[in-house]
This record gives C-alpha cells, structure tokens and sequence, in this order.
C-alpha cells in the first residue's frame, strides 16, 4: 500500500466582527484580494486566510494576521485541514519548523566539512 504525504493549508475563518471596514483592511494585509470579495467570503464564513502547513512565512502571517483580527474584536477560528486548532499550535508549528531547519543546516555543514576534510 502506498502512502502519499499531501500537505494542508493553515487557514482563518472570521466568526463575527465588530467593523467590516476594519477587518477587510487588516485581511487585506495578507491576502490581496479586493474588498468585495474579502466582504463576500466572511460572509458565507469561508476562509480569509490560506497558507501551506509547511510554509513557515506563510504560517507566520496567519497568526500575525489572526492576532491583528483579535485585537481588532473579531471572532476568528484557525484550521488545519478543515480541523480547528489553537494559536499556540501554529506557535508550535513554527518551533518545530525553526528547530528542523537548523538540524538541516547542521547536517549540510557537517556533510560540506566531510567532503572538505576528503578532499584534502
């Protein structure tokens, strides 16, 4: 049986807002759609808001954006593959991405150091 790893998308959901104007500006920081769109989609309570989960800039906007929503006194859900999650996972996520990407660099340097000393 073969497996296929497909990656999903981090996303936001706007539950409620106090000011349509307002959290359309903020979206729009992240997502260059125009007003009546963005408008359009919290409407009918589809997401805002997508990035690839293994996207760390892209997961970095999401909670910078979800962060700016909640200040401005939204309501607002994030999701993993249509799963609601925490901001403290997309923390989390971010970690885990930092940490794997310095073991990389660790082993390219190490490997770079070896064909180095071969070379010799």
């Amino acid at each position: 049986m073969d497996f296929e790893f497909t990656p999903g998308n981090i996303s936001i959901k706007i539950k409620s807002t106090p000011s349509m104007a307002k959290t359309i500006s903020i979206i729009r920081k992240y997502n260059p759609l125009s007003m009546s769109v963005i408008k359009s989609t919290i409407e009918s309570q589809e997401y805002v808001l997508e990035h690839s989960v293994l996207s760390t800039p892209g997961i970095r906007a999401v909670r910078k954006c979800y962060d700016e929503l909640i200040k401005a006194g939204n309501e607002v859900e994030i999701y993993e593959r249509d799963r609601l999650i925490s901001r403290e996972i997309l923390s989390n996520l971010i970690s885990s991405h930092r940490l794997t990407e310095r073991e990389v660099r660790a082993q390219v340097d190490a490997e770079a150091e070896t064909q180095s000393n071969d070379d010799d």
